[in-house]
């Protein structure tokens, strides 16, 4: 049974959403990858069909666009109100079409990397040398606005944002616009000293050469799991026999790496480890396992992260039990 657009309350369609990317992870996945390609068509699929929901709003956004200083929003909040668009989204959840992107969409919007993807494809655009003046300045309108919303909105806290820019500039990547809102932020709070981290990591910026990458050492299952180790090895290849996916060895990684049953190591020894280890079971590739962990670990709402939440908790919950048990 259906539930009326204007009877439902937020947090409980929120929770409809999460219930829904619980079980659909694969198509969530495959959305979000798509939003994350450079050549930016899960953008235009959202805006497109932004566009759809609610015909005119491109022309609204243009309009805003065209002014000198674009920094109020409300002409745009009120056209989204005037069609409704709300009212859309929940109707087109519950309907669940198999075309339809939107119980993915909503799901990335809520609980995945919106946020950071909106302004890691604008710094690109604006880093980009075939990017026009008007589109630069476009584009760092958006990432101001998105910076900004995020943390209005509770979605986002101000170190999530410079957390953010600390992993971006790890990758090599160039973020000036949002260098520049970090530290217009800062000056907000007059005479608030940075803290050891940040001096830290503004010091490591600056002295701290590149380096070209970590030489790959390859350690032995033995090797990682520094007591119980027959137990361990035991309890893994019971659960292999069960569960062998890209999220399961992700979250068998979490466990055994959070309640300290391995030593310190990256997913890539891991896999690894355990692909020598247990010949007899197929494991899924590295790089699939690397972006579950990446799907389940990003911080979210709030701090916590997506295995904190919904059927994952319960998932990493049943790990730590098989574990625990005799």
């Amino acid at each position: 049974m259906k539930i009326k657009p204007c009877t439902i309350k937020h947090e409980k369609f929120k929770e409809m959403v999460k219930e829904w990317l619980d079980t659909h992870r694969e198509e969530y996945c495959a959305f979000a990858e798509e939003v994350s390609r450079r050549d930016r068509s899960g953008f235009i699929q959202i805006f497109e069909y932004a566009q759809l929901a609610a015909p005119g709003y491109a022309s609204a956004v243009m309009a805003k666009m065209s002014e000198k200083d674009p920094k109020d929003l409300d002409s745009i909040e009120q056209f989204l109100r005037d069609a409704d668009i709300a009212s859309t989204l929940v109707d087109r959840f519950q309907s669940q079409k198999p075309d339809s992107i939107v119980p993915a969409m909503l799901a990335w919007m809520y609980f995945g990397n919106s946020w950071e993807t909106v302004v890691s494809y604008n710094e690109e655009m604006i880093q980009d040398k075939d990017t026009g003046l008007s589109d630069r300045i476009k584009a760092r309108f958006m990432i101001l606005v998105t910076i900004q919303m995020s943390i209005v909105n509770g979605h986002r806290t101000r170190e999530d944002w410079r957390q953010f820019r600390k992993i971006q500039k790890s990758m090599g990547s160039i973020v000036p616009v949002t260098d520049t809102v970090i530290e217009e932020m800062e000056e907000e709070k007059p005479g608030a000293a940075l803290t050891d981290d940040e001096v830290s990591e503004v010091t490591d910026e600056k002295k701290e050469p590149r380096k070209r990458g970590r030489r790959k050492v390859r350690e032995n299952l033995d090797n990682l799991i520094p007591d119980n180790t027959d137990r361990i090895k035991g309890k893994i290849s019971e659960f292999l026999k069960l569960r062998s996916s890209g999220n399961d060895l992700a979250m068998l990684y979490i466990y055994l790496h959070e309640d300290s049953h391995i030593r310190s190591c990256d997913i890539s020894t891991f896999h690894d480890a355990l692909s020598e280890h247990y010949p007899e079971y197929k494991f899924v590739g590295l790089r699939g396992v690397q972006k579950a962990h990446q799907q389940l670990t990003t911080p979210m709402m709030g701090g916590k992260r997506m295995i904190d939440m919904g059927q994952d908790k319960k998932n990493l919950d049943n790990i730590r039990n098989h574990f625990e048990a005799a």
